[in-house]
């Protein structure tokens, strides 16, 4: 299996080849703040079909506000709730240029519902802002155009926001808007992380909002940081010195405590138990590691290599990437090691799996030359979600399974989102040799 043994570090390989591309790309830390997906910010999004879709958008107009005070913070307002509800797959947002009606003569309590009827909206979001001396007055409404009446929603405004909350409390009625109409909570206060170049020969994780605004680099120094995955409020990932082996970190603290091994990626367990990669000398397998960081459990045994652990939301199975069948596949084992079988029976390299919340598993194979995204289920029925758009990577849940998140080289090496069904596409991040996002769960 040593001919494999690449695999065992594919990860890792993946950091450090990385570090050959072009010199165009930046070696120095991107500035703190993404530009996001927000009009302008990069190409359009991209709408594809692999197979029909599960749902047509509702049509949703959301007009200027009712501005009593600043005009940017009006500006930004209306911005990120165009933005958020045009990424929640639920939602497609009329052209604010085929408006019928003048929401700066209209009164927030009582839209003109036939003008907004006949440009197509089925839904009206209405947005006043009020502000003096640096705080805000914020007042949200939810339409049905078609009923003519008003939606119940859990946020209907806050006051004294200062400028740095505008953004946090129209992503909160975004969410509130998206309960009110699904019955599931929304995730655009969710935060994503990954893994970065910021030299040519060093990589940093970063963390950004949903919506790919926020941006920060959180972990950043003169060696490889790298797999991030969270733990709970904490962030799991790999620290790399030169000439040294990989270790597990957990915030700015070792968590590993094995010397002669070399740590990969690791995922928390629903009961705070890690699975993590571990190559210590032989072949890389699957262990199980206590919160104090010792070794507790070998659960592949030297069968093959293994790596790229992730455990299902019920902590009954843990998903990983195998070569024990002569090819990196996706496999599946109960907690404990018991009932190892393959998953994936197509595809000559399928890599980095992410164990959903709807039993589905979402992973990377390689088909002619490319890397694209599929889903498997446990009875191994596998759909394709992307094609033909460059090379699709590193593949991760949202905690609700509705989004994916994932690196693709369609236009640099960016962070993408995706809705479950790979229908829409939108750019979260510019070109900064992304790999391996985590969502916070």
């Amino acid at each position: 299996m040593r001919s494999l043994g690449c695999l065992a570090i594919t990860a890792l390989c993946l950091w450090l080849c990385q570090a050959t591309v072009s010199a165009q790309e930046a070696t120095t830390p991107p500035a703190v703040e993404a530009p996001g997906v927000v009009p302008g910010a990069g190409p359009a999004p991209v709408d594809i079909v692999i197979g029909p879709s599960r749902k047509e958008l509702d049509p949703i107009a959301i007009p200027k506000a009712l501005c009593e005070g600043p005009e940017a913070s009006c500006a930004t307002i209306v911005q990120v709730l165009r933005n958020d509800l045009r990424i929640s797959g639920y939602f497609r947002v009329i052209p604010p240029e085929t408006y019928l009606a003048d929401p700066q003569l209209e009164p927030l309590d009582a839209p003109r519902f036939a003008d907004w009827f006949n440009v197509g909206a089925k839904y009206l979001i209405r947005v006043r802002v009020q502000g003096e001396g640096g705080t805000h007055r914020l007042t949200f409404k939810l339409y049905n155009v078609v009923d003519r009446q008003p939606i119940a929603t859990t946020d209907g405004g806050a006051n004294g926001v200062g400028s740095q909350g505008l953004r946090e409390k129209a992503h909160a009625f975004a969410d509130a808007v998206i309960f009110s109409l699904s019955g599931k909570p929304g995730l655009f206060r969710s935060r994503i992380a990954f893994s970065a170049k910021t030299g040519a020969w060093t990589r940093g994780i970063y963390a950004m909002d949903m919506d790919g605004h926020g941006l920060k680099i959180v972990v950043s120094d003169d060696h490889i940081n790298a797999l991030p995955s969270f733990a709970g409020d904490a962030l799991l990932y790999t620290h790399q010195e030169e000439g040294k082996d990989p270790v597990l970190m957990r915030g700015r603290e070792p968590l590993s405590k094995e010397k002669s091994a070399k740590f990969r990626r690791a995922d928390m367990g629903p009961s705070g138990v890690y699975a993590v990669s571990v190559d210590t000398g032989h072949t890389s397998d699957i262990w199980l590691l206590d919160a104090s960081g010792k070794l507790t459990r070998n659960l592949t045994k030297g069968r093959g290599d293994n790596v790229s652990p992730s455990w299902s939301p019920d902590g009954r199975y843990i998903t990983f990437v195998s070569s024990r069948s002569g090819t990196p596949q996706v496999h599946i084992m109960n907690s404990d090691g018991s009932g190892q079988r393959r998953l994936t029976m197509a595809g000559a390299y399928n890599s980095t799996p992410d164990f959903g919340p709807d039993g589905k598993i979402v992973f990377a194979g390689l088909d002619e030359g490319h890397s694209d995204l599929f889903t498997v289920d446990l009875a191994g029925n596998i759909e394709r979600l992307t094609q033909g758009q460059g090379s699709n990577l590193d593949p991760v849940w949202s905690p609700d399974g509705r989004w994916i998140a994932y690196v693709s080289t369609r236009d640099g090496r960016r962070i993408w989102l995706m809705t479950a069904d790979g229908r829409h596409q939108f750019p979260l991040t510019r070109s900064m040799s992304c790999a391996t996002p985590t969502w916070r769960r």
